[in-house]
């Protein structure tokens, strides 16, 4: 099993070091096969396209994310958007690269669904009774906020996004 996981992660990692300098739309599945010296069957294997090797990339970002709520002492709006920023901010150059690929619509997708889980969970809990647009409107302003924020080098202090996130999303505050 380990080994799936760390092959699965040579795919990714070399996919996102192709993406520095070609775009997604220039890369194929063999550009990635040999910047990670693995086979196409191998590919095949752990990853049915090049969205898929994105998916999985955000989805252990996003494990990462829950991990980090499991261990925090307080489960407040704060902390949440906090962590939240944190982990955005350690990524840096994953969203540079998603940005520079015109692929903020993957992001959007997949923070849809994130956020969904977590009002699921009630980890979250919104203001008004949780919707699909509800969530579309939530994931549509922390995309921008990611887009906005990644584009001006993340200068913007994470506590300040904090407090915006905790102003103008719908979210209750614990």
């Amino acid at each position: 099993m380990k080994d799936k996981f760390s092959t699965k992660n040579k795919i990714v990692t070399s996919m996102f070091e192709l993406l520095k300098n070609k775009s997604f739309d220039d890369i194929n599945v063999k550009d990635i096969c040999e910047d990670a010296g693995v086979s196409r069957m191998t590919y095949y294997r752990n990853f049915h396209s090049k969205k898929d090797v994105l998916a999985y990339r955000f989805d252990s970002a996003f494990t990462t994310f829950v991990q980090r709520l499991a261990t925090s002492h307080s489960h407040n709006l704060t902390d949440i958007a906090t962590i939240f920023f944190e982990l955005i901010k350690e990524d840096q150059t994953m969203m540079e690269i998603i940005i520079k690929n015109n692929l903020s619509m993957f992001l959007l997708e997949n923070l849809k669904r994130y956020i969904s889980t977590l009002i699921n969970e009630e980890v979250l809990e919104t203001r008004e009774q949780s919707s699909k647009l509800l969530v579309s409107l939530i994931a549509g302003g922390l995309t921008e906020i990611i887009i906005t924020w990644t584009e001006d080098g993340m200068r913007e202090p994470i506590q300040s996004l904090v407090i915006f996130v905790s102003k103008y999303m719908h979210f209750k505050i614990n």
